[in-house]
């Protein structure tokens, strides 16, 4: 079944490596698709310029320390994005969730690669090739517990040096199961099935680069 799904991560990363595409700092991201509570939150994004050794960190898409070379100059970097997420209340999987009450804390480095820039420069792409997904969940009704899994932005567009969106995929070998959320009786089996969650970003950068 791991199989199955890397598969299709993989298979989806190359077929999308066609489209241009870029992954900035991000408002918003939205994780849509998960056994568990859907998850909405937002995020501190800090890169490394790998060839000019340089850094900037943004919050909210807001620069506050640091300044890298604009990536139409550059094309390796490391991003180090960490979320802050909270449930939304949507029903999954027959069980119903409460807003607010389902939390969680993301910690997730990706080596990301810029493949296409418009003579124009106003859109300007990139893929997340892969990274880690360390995730801390928390909440009132049930003990916190961890998941590791990976991750990949296989499409995201950045447009005019303001607008940025992207889509990612986060990959769990042991994936997540009602009683982790405290719903119904503990697995018997800890070895979960493995799990894809499909997830959605969208930012405005405040300043220009």
């Amino acid at each position: 079944m791991l199989r199955k799904y890397l598969g299709t991560a993989v298979l989806v990363s190359f077929a999308l490596l066609a489209f241009p595409n870029t992954s900035q700092a991000s408002i918003i991201d939205w994780i849509w698709s998960m056994s568990g509570p859907q998850m909405v939150g937002v995020v501190l994004h800090c890169e490394y310029d790998i060839q000019n050794n340089k850094s900037e960190c943004r919050g909210l898409d807001y620069r506050f320390a640091g300044k890298v070379t604009p990536r139409q100059e550059r094309r390796v970097w490391l991003s180090i994005d960490t979320g802050f997420y909270t449930g939304t209340g949507k029903d999954s999987d027959g069980h119903s969730f409460r807003p607010f009450k389902d939390n969680m804390i993301a910690f997730e480095p990706i080596v990301e690669v810029r493949s296409y820039t418009s003579r124009d420069s106003k859109v300007v792409y990139n893929h997340g090739l892969v990274g880690i997904s360390w995730d801390l969940l928390m909440s009132p009704n049930y003990p916190s517990f961890d998941k590791f899994g990976l991750k990949f932005r296989p499409v995201a567009v950045t447009i005019k040096k303001k607008w940025n969106m992207s889509y990612t995929l986060r990959l769990y070998p042991n994936g997540f199961t009602a009683d982790e959320f405290g719903i119904g009786p503990p697995v018997v089996n800890p070895n979960r099935e493995a799990e894809v969650l499909h997830g959605f970003t969208l930012g405005y950068i405040w300043e220009q680069r």
